[in-house]
């Protein structure tokens, strides 16, 4: 991995009013959007373009299938799923054009996006579905603690805003 992805428990202790449940909840959104770097790292050292519209729809159908498993309301899930897509594209892309102004900041070693990030972003993503599942649906009253835990350097407000309102309407499966 380029950078030190932050400990879950140093997050749950630190989240203070937020559930431990939320606490995990938050933590494991920011660890996804965390591997963000490396994939931007990949993309850019084997010249692919940030957008990849079948690896969405892979995305996409695992959230579907998770999220049923888990007792996630599949419609919901995928909204919060998708905002994730574009806070995602959003942090490598910007990524990537810091490395195009400074290619002395390219790192030169990241972490394989076939053997290492997917499955972590895989398996993060059915961690959160199955947090999603244990808890009530998250209330627009622990959006500070949220805006706390998922600082990814690269995200923007705009994008952590629609990420919390998207995650805000996630139910459970009726």
């Amino acid at each position: 991995m380029i950078t030190g992805r932050k400990p879950l428990f140093l997050c749950l202790l630190l989240a203070g009013a937020a559930t431990s449940a939320q606490a995990e909840l938050f933590d494991l959104i920011d660890a996804r959007l965390e591997w963000m770097q490396d994939v931007a790292a990949f993309k850019h050292a084997n010249d692919r373009p940030v957008e990849d519209l079948a690896r969405e729809k892979v995305v996409i159908d695992k959230t579907l299938e998770q999220a049923a498993l888990a007792g996630v309301d599949p419609d919901s899930a995928q909204l919060f799923f998708e905002a994730q897509i574009q806070a995602a594209k959003e942090i490598q892309s910007c990524w990537i054009e810091r490395w195009r102004k400074d290619k002395a900041s390219v790192p030169e070693r990241y972490a394989d996006l076939t053997t290492e990030v997917r499955p972590a972003l895989l398996e993060l993503g059915g961690q959160i579905l199955e947090t999603l599942s244990d808890q009530p649906p998250v209330s627009s009253s622990s959006q500070a603690d949220f805006l706390d835990t998922v600082n990814v350097d690269c995200l923007s407000d705009d994008s952590r805003a629609e990420l919390f309102d998207s995650l805000t309407k996630v139910r459970h499966a009726q």
